[in-house]
């Protein structure tokens, strides 16, 4: 990043910082709140730490490991929830889809996320770019969406299902680009390209690059990082050093990225102090703490990577409306399964 631009950045934090300061001294320090996540205890709890230490306010963290529209819909008015947390743009969508949610009216938030990060009723915490993978030793650069049809790629492309959220997300941002023509002509050039079947999950294409079984492939940055630092053991790690991401974006617009986010919850017990949650959570110290435990990236501009995860680059995100994205799934999940995709 150019100094002016680190400088640019730093003035910003200064700025969200000393608000946020100024904002948190009015929560009562004697107050406690209640986050419903589906992001795994673990990954959460330091961040909570350090809000508790800075604020005084305590967290109870409830744990939903996959139904918390389920579950808020059961609890109705009597929701204790202040605070809602999950993974998966559609899933952060859900919760104003379902009238679960309330506005998120913050000048301090709408600084500090990109706009097209944001909805009326949600915010992203971290980004998950979906981009192009290839082994260390391809000449391969820089690429567009687009280019990933085209036939000099044939019998070379590794994916996981294409009905995965992951790239039905993907496909739905290319539907909201391009229109359901070309978005299907597409759909039968990546179906052309492929290596073989998809199988597997992002680590497994990682995996066949690595093995030589294609020449590139699409996974998550999360995914390379996290085989990277490790916790997978020692043979995806090795996998992981041999495969390389390169900058990849739409034609007209930026890298495709998944996300995680959180919503205030539609009847918050709490709200000032929920709200209180969710501008700490941008601030620089927290997304480092937040982003970092799971190796994706912060969502505002300026924050600091974990090192695995700044060493892939730079991906500037898709401009796009989320909320657009979201909306466009089930005629992405049509398309993909016109094109002959059925698992």
């Amino acid at each position: 990043m150019p100094p002016s631009q680190r400088g640019k950045g730093l003035l910003l934090w200064l700025a969200l910082a000393t608000t946020w300061l100024c904002l948190s001294v009015a929560t009562s320090r004697a107050e406690e709140i209640n986050l419903y996540s589906t992001r795994e205890p673990q990954l959460v709890e330091p961040v909570i730490a350090s809000f508790t230490a800075t604020t005084g306010i305590t967290v109870k963290l409830t744990y939903i490991e996959d139904n918390l529209v389920t579950r808020m819909k059961a609890e109705g008015d009597a929701s204790p929830a202040d605070v809602l947390m999950t993974i998966g743009l559609d899933k952060t969508s859900q919760f104003a889809a379902n009238d679960l949610s309330q506005p998120t009216t913050s000048p301090l938030l709408e600084k500090a996320i990109p706009p097209q990060l944001r909805g009326a009723e949600w915010i992203s915490l971290s980004v998950r770019p979906r981009v192009v993978v290839v082994r260390n030793d391809s000449p391969q650069g820089a690429i567009r969406y687009e280019d990933l049809a085209d036939p000099r790629f044939r019998g070379q492309l590794c994916i996981r299902s294409p009905l995965h959220q992951n790239n039905v997300a993907l496909i739905a941002a290319y539907l909201v680009h391009h229109g359901a023509d070309a978005t299907e002509t597409w759909l039968k050039g990546i179906k052309a390209n492929l290596a073989h079947a998809p199988e597997g999950k992002d680590n497994d294409v990682i995996r066949q690059l690595a093995e030589g079984r294609c020449s590139i492939g699409i996974a998550n940055t999360v995914a390379l990082a996290q085989l990277r630092d490790g916790r997978e053991g020692a043979d995806w790690t090795a996998w992981a050093n041999k495969v390389k991401t390169v900058p990849t974006t739409f034609a007209t617009s930026g890298t495709h990225v998944n996300l995680t986010g959180a919503a205030l919850a539609k009847h918050a017990p709490h709200r000032d102090a929920a709200l209180t949650f969710l501008e700490f959570l941008v601030t620089p110290a927290a997304q480092k703490i937040y982003a970092a435990a799971e190796l994706e990236y912060p969502v505002t501009a300026g924050a600091e990577s974990a090192p695995l995860v700044a060493a892939m680059g730079t991906f500037p995100s898709d401009t796009l409306d989320i909320d657009a994205i979201t909306a466009s799934q089930k005629a992405a999940i049509a398309l993909i399964r016109k094109v002959g995709f059925e698992k």
